[in-house]
């Protein structure tokens, strides 16, 4: 073998190290890890829709006729579909593979060049969503991290000291609801956020189960952007269809950077049949809203949770006198599968989707019987 050796792994930029793969188990993982069939789990991790898609947007996906065709690189249709929904002018949308996309086009737009300009810091407000730290890493900014309140709100007052100190521009990632605790981003707190040299990214994944968007404020602001997604409300997290809605001075430049064919025509075609058939995603939506209380009152009943009003599809509680472990085993054993954190403080929280009533009674019963064993062991 000739020429020259290389060692490939040296190469490899200096941001790419600290930076965690992001690999969840699939269901046929997890199924074999636990050592149970896959139609035997109860996946309330990720913060799916358990009703899926509409009926409408499963029969347009099985009778799409263009597979072998390039999409539409600009989601004419899709836009305009979803300006109408939304009520803002479709010239302020971009339509993304996920709202991740969205995230890192963002950065990169503001990701300052070897000639000077752009922005080199991005306020991240932790515990939050973290994929707002890692594409600011992956692009070679820098992560200023401000941790929320013990309620999990923003200290805004300590967002206006550092920019009264040290008043450069900055990118500001909010989600509202927050991820994972469900609350929502006060009026108030957006428009002093709005009132400094910051440009606020509003993620509002989880809006449909809250209400109250501000995308409509974003072509009347310079300074905000709002992100929304099909993946939660309308169950399509597996097609990957996210839509921003971005100042007008702005979009221009994202529409140069992104990638020509970004969301694939299914994709498209799936968002566009949803926001055909509302009256059907939103009965859905109510439902999993009425879920959401059930599942409130119902954990608030044991005494080792500390629950957190949620206005999300999913509801956070802190383990007090009880371990993690000890509820994940539990959990396990039923094939209930939970999102877990453990906080800088060793805080130990657990995440549940909203799922089905079945489902919720099968996630009370497992806490009742954790209970009863004391919270220790494997809570059966």
């Amino acid at each position: 073998m000739s020429g020259t050796a290389w060692n490939l792994a040296a190469l490899v930029g200096e941001r790419v190290q600290g930076l965690q793969e992001y690999a969840p188990e699939p269901l046929p993982e997890v199924a074999r890890r636990l050592g149970v069939s896959e139609d035997r789990l109860i996946k309330l991790d990720a913060n799916e829709n358990p009703y899926g898609p509409t009926p409408r947007a499963v029969e347009r996906v099985r009778a799409f006729p263009y597979l072998h065709r390039y999409p539409d690189p600009i989601a004419r249709r899709l836009r305009e579909a979803i300006g109408a929904y939304i009520g803002v002018d479709p010239a302020h949308i971009l339509v993304g593979n996920g709202s991740d996309e969205l995230i890192d086009l963002t950065l990169r737009a503001f990701r300052p060049g070897p000639k000077g300009g752009g922005i080199a810091q991005v306020l991240d407000f932790p515990p939050t969503f973290g994929m707002y730290a890692f594409y600011a890493t992956a692009n070679d900014m820098t992560v200023v991290r401000i941790p929320r309140g013990a309620d999990f709100s923003i200290p805004v007052a300590a967002v206006e000291d550092l920019c009264r100190r040290d008043p450069r521009p900055r990118l500001a990632f909010v989600a509202s609801p927050n991820n994972p605790d469900g609350g929502l981003l006060a009026e108030e707190a957006l428009e002093r956020l709005l009132a400094l040299p910051l440009i606020v990214v509003l993620d509002e994944a989880y809006i449909e189960f809250a209400g109250g968007s501000r995308a409509a404020w974003v072509p009347k602001r310079q300074n905000l952007i709002v992100l929304r997604t099909f993946s939660k409300w309308a169950g399509l997290a597996g097609l990957r269809v996210g839509y921003g809605v971005f100042p007008e001075e702005l979009i221009g430049a994202l529409w140069r950077l992104k990638s020509p064919y970004n969301v694939n025509g299914l994709a498209q075609e799936a968002a566009l049949a949803t926001l055909e058939d509302l009256d059907i995603a939103r009965e859905r939506i109510a439902r999993l809203v009425a879920e959401r209380a059930r599942l409130i009152e119902g954990l608030r009943r044991f005494a080792f949770l500390h629950v957190y009003e949620s206005q999300a599809n999913f509801v956070l509680s802190r383990l007090q006198g009880v371990h993690l472990t000890a509820v994940r085993r539990a959990m396990e054993a039923r094939g209930i599968l939970l999102r877990y954190f453990e906080g800088p403080n060793g805080e130990e929280w657990v995440r549940i989707s909203v799922g089905t009533p079945a489902q919720t009674e099968a996630v009370l019963e497992a806490f009742a019987n954790l209970k009863a064993n004391g919270g220790g062991g494997d809570g059966l």
